[in-house]
C-alpha cells in the first residue's frame, strides 16, 4: 500500500528554487503507487518536496535526487537532514548524462525538470524502469506538457494526463479570500 506523508509546504527550508505545492505532491506520490521497497528517481528535485514525499513513501526502499542547480542543491541536502531521509541519494548535474550513476533498474520516476532534455530523459526511463513500473511527469506549461504526452505515447502505456488547479482559503478582513496557485499537468506512464 502507497503512504503519502503529505507534509506542509511550511515545513520545508526554502530558498528562492520553486517547490511543487503540497496538493500535487500528495497527488503525485499518490498515482506512481510508490511502495515501501520501491526505487524512486525524482528528476529535478528542486528543494526536494517530491523527494522528501517519496522518501517517507519508499521507507525500506532509495529515492535518488537528481538536481543541476547548486543552490536548490543545497535546500535539498537541508530538507534530508530536516526530514531524516537518510534513504535518499542526491545525484549533482544534468539528467541524463548523471543518470549513468544509477546502476540498478528503478520503480518508479519522477520527472519535475528536464533541462530541455525531455525525449531523452523518456528514453532513460524507458530503459531502466522495471516491468510494471510507474512514471508522473509535472509541468506548468501547455507546450511542455503537449510534448510530454506525444513522447510517452511513443515510450510508454496507460498515459494518462490530467490538469489540476489548486486555490487555497486567504483570510482577510475576516473572510476568505481563495488565493489560485498555478495549474499543474500531471501525466502519467507505465512500463510493461
Amino acid at each position: 500500500m502507497s503512504r503519502v506523508a503529505g507534509y506542509k509546504d511550511e515545513d520545508y527550508i526554502r530558498g528562492k528554487a520553486p517547490m511543487t505545492k503540497r496538493e500535487v505532491r500528495i497527488l503525485t506520490i499518490s498515482l506512481l503507487g510508490i511502495q515501501e521497497k520501491d526505487i524512486v528517481v525524482d528528476i529535478g528535485a528542486g528543494t526536494g518536496g517530491l523527494t522528501m514525499e517519496a522518501a517517507y513513501a519508499a521507507k525500506k526502499g532509495r529515492v535518488y535526487a537528481v538536481e543541476a542547480k547548486e543552490a536548490a542543491l543545497e535546500l535539498e541536502k537541508q530538507n534530508i537532514e530536516k526530514f531524516g531521509a537518510d534513504n535518499v541519494t542526491i545525484i549533482p548535474g544534468k539528467a541524463p548524462a548523471v543518470l549513468e550513476e544509477i546502476e540498478e533498474k528503478v520503480d518508479k520516476v519522477i520527472i519535475g525538470g528536464t533541462g530541455g532534455q525531455l525525449e531523452e530523459i523518456f528514453i532513460w526511463c524507458k530503459e531502466h524502469l522495471n516491468p510494471g513500473g510507474r512514471l508522473v511527469a509535472n509541468f506548468v506549461t501547455m507546450e511542455n506538457a503537449s510534448l510530454a504526452t506525444t513522447l510517452m505515447r511513443k515510450y510508454f502505456t496507460d498515459v494518462d494526463m490530467i490538469q489540476v488547479g489548486v486555490s487555497r482559503g486567504e483570510f482577510i478582513g475576516g473572510l476568505t479570500m481563495l488565493k489560485a496557485s498555478n495549474p499543474i499537468f500531471i501525466i502519467t506512464g507505465s512500463v510493461e
